[in-house]
């Protein structure tokens, strides 16, 4: 149990770090990229705005400008939080081209001056595909486009203006391809970490439950012996005084319960501990199945009930024999005490399936109940859990039934489970690999 528990912790812990590494990833890069985009869209239309050429520049003596005009022009290029965005003088950086079409697509002149990688025909051919796109923005390869649309008298062409943004867009790449492998990085040393670490945060988990398991086993042992000497003295008395005495009756009652409460414990205790031991073999499921409903029919009857049973012959399982016959009288005695009774007293058989699926052993068991919530359901095999608060006294139980099962299931490498079919029904079902 506690290596699952680290194994959980290990395994909650790393993906909650893989999940904060790729948010922070994912949401960094992907405002670096809409950055680039931004930028990239903002020299197209200074591009657009100039008449597809830079912007000029300065004469000798017109170099010099106040200082309140660099201010107001580079207040363009400032973002929020007064955080520089773009600086003018990207413009006279920018690698750009442009063409213009008619409104049929077809390429009326081309201007490449601009730029060195592309020639008339490579600018044409984008031009081509720009065209056939939808949208006005976009990007085709390295190529960041914008169409725009003169409206005159006399014409209707489509202007296409392209921005190189490979560099750009390489050094993007490169950011997220470090940025994803430091995060590997840090995941690979802090998942490291927590292996290392996880022994000594469930330590004192550990230390709690060996000592509740060392007080069970210790208690246990030497509760029995009290009890065997009261259910020894008692039966003397009642050789001596009779078997009619209510007192002495009610001791014995009582010893066997106190009797079946502590052989639970040290069962769990002992499963717990992984010293049960297990006789592995192939045996016939079926007829220690149903051996077991036939054993339980009269207890069945003596509290006006009725199992009925639907088992399909001959399957075989590879287990410990013992184990599944306490497995399935474990299942039959806890419907028995918790099945509902009708508004006229009668109640409804209880119905036990021993079916093959696939590669597994079905084995269920439904009977009649009280509604039952989620949250109950959940805690069915928690230790001394019970729905029926109330009739604690009646049904003799003590809420282990259904775990000691749960440790029967796991340590055949099963799975158990109780659900709700409908508002009136409990089913406990219990499924087995086969080997």
């Amino acid at each position: 149990m506690l290596g699952r528990l680290r194994t959980k912790f290990i395994i909650l812990s790393t993906i909650s770090l893989l999940l904060l590494l790729g948010i922070i990833v994912v949401s960094s890069n992907l405002l670096t990229y809409r950055e680039l985009l931004a930028n990239a869209d903002k020299v197209l239309d200074m591009i657009a705005d100039n008449d597809g050429r830079p912007m000029p520049l300065q004469p000798p003596d017109k170099k010099e400008i106040h200082q309140n005009d660099v201010d107001g022009l580079q207040g363009e290029f400032f973002g929020h939080f007064g955080r520089k965005m773009l600086s003018p003088e990207i413009m006279y950086e920018a690698r750009f081209f442009a063409a213009e079409l008619s409104p049929e697509g077809e390429v009326i002149l081309v201007n490449t001056e601009h730029i060195a990688m592309v020639d008339d025909t490579e600018a044409a051919d984008y031009a081509g595909q720009a065209y056939r796109k939808k949208s006005d923005r976009g990007f085709i390869g390295d190529f960041r486009y914008v169409k725009l649309y003169t409206v005159d008298d006399d014409k209707n062409d489509i202007r296409v203006i392209f921005l190189d943004c490979g560099r750009n867009l390489v050094t993007f790449k490169n950011s997220l391809l470090t940025n994803c492998l430091i995060s590997f990085l840090g995941l690979v040393v802090i998942f490291i970490l927590i292996v290392i670490f996880s022994r000594k945060i469930v330590q004192p988990v550990s230390e709690s439950y060996e000592k509740q398991k060392q007080f069970i086993s210790v208690a246990g042992h030497e509760i029995k012996t009290p009890i065997t000497i009261i259910d020894a003295d008692a039966e003397i008395l009642a050789m001596e005084i009779g078997d009619d005495n209510e007192w002495l009756t009610d001791i014995s009652r009582q010893t066997k319960r106190m009797t079946a409460l502590t052989n639970d414990l040290l069962t769990l205790s002992r499963m717990d501990e992984n010293r049960q031991q297990f006789a592995m073999i192939d045996f016939p499921i079926s007829d220690v199945v149903g051996e077991t409903v036939q054993s339980f029919q009269t207890l069945a009857h003596s509290k006006k009930r009725n199992i009925r049973a639907d088992i399909v012959p001959m399957l075989s399982c590879r287990g410990d024999e013992n184990s599944i016959r306490q497995l399935a009288g474990i299942l039959l005695d806890n419907a028995i005490k918790y099945t509902e009774e009708n508004e006229d007293g009668s109640c409804d058989d209880i119905l036990l399936r021993l079916e093959k699926k696939s590669h597994n052993l079905c084995l269920s068991v439904r009977n009649s109940s009280e509604p039952v919530s989620e949250e109950q359901l959940r805690q069915f095999f928690d230790r001394f859990y019970r729905t029926e608060q109330s009739r604690n006294s009646e049904t003799g139980g003590y809420g282990l039934g259904l775990s000691i099962a749960k440790s029967l299931v796991e340590a055949h490498k099963g799975r158990i489970t109780a659900s709700a079919p409908d508002a009136k029904t409990v089913q406990i079902t219990v499924v087995l690999p086969v080997k």
